[in-house]
């Protein structure tokens, strides 16, 4: 069957070419740039040649690394898969196809095929650029759809590839599970690589081969159904009718007259001999039917309703060997809908429609289960706490994190950022080493993710008592105004040996050989208790601009007594 079913829809192909298979029929020896391929490969080759889903480029060259143009792939898939083409139709429904296209126009009525198919939509909404290049991950994506696979597809894990673009890796993946395409010798599948002739014509024969395969099982499937129909309606033989024969009546009995005695009474004749009632058959009870076990149902680990996003679906079955199908669109599931290979990712708003099936087994009851993303309808996880309220801690001190929700995980993070399931797992007291701000979140699946804890901890660096005291120095000295000079301590200052002017000596730094000059006038504590305001009168003014000055400082007490460190350029300044 399988054999023969392959050579008709070969032989339909071959009816149905146009202008592709109205020459004489070629094989890979009729083109010189063939002769090198190896003997299964070319045995694909001329499979293909054969029924005129491909010619080549001129009489003797096939075109092995030329690419063919999206409107070239159009007729090939049309073809392949079998797909009902209006060879009358000559307006698209893509502005950019036209029929007096003298380059493409051939394949407006293929265009539109795979576009009923839903193969493709075009580059956009009203274009289909039937002269653009066909990638290697474009052609993966529209064999899977020619075989129905989109939904399988979506559910299978992409691949993890850089070469394939985000939107085709799940179609890549699947295309590469079914043997329809394979990688490049590096690994990688080259996914915005244009596919050249080689590639579209070995993976032309490999999705032919799997559509060959649907169509053989689909038939089977039916015959199944029929056979199994034809049971249930067979005819009850009927039971031909119990012939009964009429009863046996023997004749009467004639007694001869007897002579009168007068003594006694006349004598009445015999009876007749009663006849027994005919046997009743018993009824005829018409053959029961073999009653076929049913599957078990699937179940779905979740019970429809509310989810968060990216929740993920286990589908099992109770009969041992069973395989699941289902779909996500809507449609009612079969034998040759998306096979369930594991957990389901509910992305969005969805209903999860499967059966399981089993041969030799009634299918069973279609289990249905929809799921609504939302978050706001999810319980919400409890905040965290800390054991520590935030605040001034001592050096080392331990934070512990708990949520009152069971089950819950606490991310955190300790650099101000907001916390994610990616951020820092919790699972050990936090140790305070310094002024830090502790950001943190308890998430749990089916749960709404917590509020966020904020917590602000201030080290407190305690003083030591034994260690020496800073020296009371000068840490700044800037002009005020005019000829007033400022300078700053440390600390504050003793106000009797701050106000006493030949504690302070100003030098040209440029002149060496120049007597210090003090000030006028010395005004403390004017602007804090650390400060004092130096008047240097006429000798400042004369200072040309960008004059450095030294200022020497002795004789200057703290609030302890502690005298200022003297020396030579205490504090410098350029003048302004």
């Amino acid at each position: 069957m399988k054999k023969w079913l392959s050579f008709l829809l070969l032989s339909l192909l071959c009816l149905t070419l146009g202008p592709l298979g109205s020459v004489a029929a070629k094989s890979s020896a009729d083109f010189t740039d063939l002769k090198d391929l190896d003997a299964a490969t070319k045995a694909k080759f001329d499979a293909m040649i054969s029924a005129g889903v491909f010619e080549g480029v001129s009489e003797s060259t096939f075109g092995l690394k030329e690419e063919m143009n999206r409107a070239q792939f159009a007729k090939v898939a049309a073809l392949i898969f079998g797909l009902e083409v209006d060879k009358n139709v000559n307006i698209s429904s893509f502005s950019d196809v036209k029929a007096d296209d003298p380059a493409n126009g051939y394949a407006l009525p293929y265009i539109e095929a795979i576009k009923a198919a839903g193969i493709t939509d075009g580059v956009s909404s009203d274009r289909f650029n039937p002269a653009g290049e066909v990638t290697k991950e474009q052609l993966a994506t529209f064999f899977v759809r020619g075989l129905d696979m989109k939904e399988e597809a979506l559910s299978t894990p992409p691949v993890k590839d850089e070469t394939v673009s985000d939107w085709a890796k799940s179609y890549v993946a699947l295309a590469l599970e079914k043997k329809l395409m394979v990688n490049g010798a590096d690994g990688n599948f080259g996914g915005t690589v244009p596919a050249v002739r080689e590639l579209l014509v070995t993976s032309s024969y490999e999705a032919k081969k799997v559509y060959v395969q649907q169509v053989e099982e689909k038939q089977r499937l039916e015959e199944e159904k029929k056979q199994q129909e034809e049971k249930t309606e067979q005819p009850v033989p009927v039971q031909p009718p119990v012939i009964v024969s009429p009863p046996v009546v023997e004749p009467p009995v004639t007694v001869p007259p007897v002579p009168p005695v007068p003594t006694n009474p006349t004598v009445p004749a015999e009876p007749p001999v009663p006849v027994e009632p005919p046997v009743p058959t018993e009824p005829v009870t018409p053959p029961v039917p073999p009653v076929l076990e049913q599957v078990a149902m699937p179940t779905a680990s979740i019970a429809g309703g509310p989810v968060i996003p990216s929740t993920t679906v286990k589908l099992e079955t109770a009969t041992p060997g069973a395989t699941i199908h289902y779909t996500t669109n809507g449609s009612t599931p079969t034998r040759l809908s998306p096979q369930y290979r594991g957990e389901l990712t509910v992305l969005a708003n969805m209903t999860v429609q499967a059966i399981a099936v089993m041969p030799g087994l009634l299918d069973s009851d279609i289990m249905s289960v929809a799921y609504t993303v939302s978050s706001d309808a999810l319980e919400q996880v409890a905040m965290p706490t800390a054991d520590i309220p935030e605040g001034t801690v001592t050096e080392e001190t331990l934070i512990t994190l708990t949520s009152a929700t069971e089950g819950a995980s606490i991310y955190y993070t300790m650099d101000g950022s907001t916390p994610t399931n990616q951020s820092m797992l919790y699972d050990a007291p936090i140790s305070i080493t310094e002024d830090v701000t502790i950001k943190a979140i308890a998430v749990k699946s089916q749960f709404q993710d917590s509020e966020m804890l904020t917590l602000v901890y201030t080290l407190d660096v305690m003083e030591d008592p034994n260690a020496p005291a800073e020296p009371f120095k000068v840490v700044g000295l800037e002009h005020v105004q005019d000829n007033i000079l400022r300078v700053t301590f440390n600390r504050d200052v003793n106000t009797q040996s701050a106000g006493n002017t030949v504690n302070y000596e100003f030098m040209d730094a440029h002149d060496i050989h120049e007597i210090p000059m003090n000030p006028e006038t010395v005004n403390v504590g004017a602007h804090g208790s650390n400060t004092v305001d130096l008047d240097l009168g006429q000798w400042y003014a004369d200072l040309a601009s960008d004059t450095v000055i030294n200022l020497s400082i002795h004789g200057v007490l703290d609030l302890n007594s502690n005298e200022i460190e003297f020396g030579h350029h205490n504090a410098q300044l350029t003048k302004p």
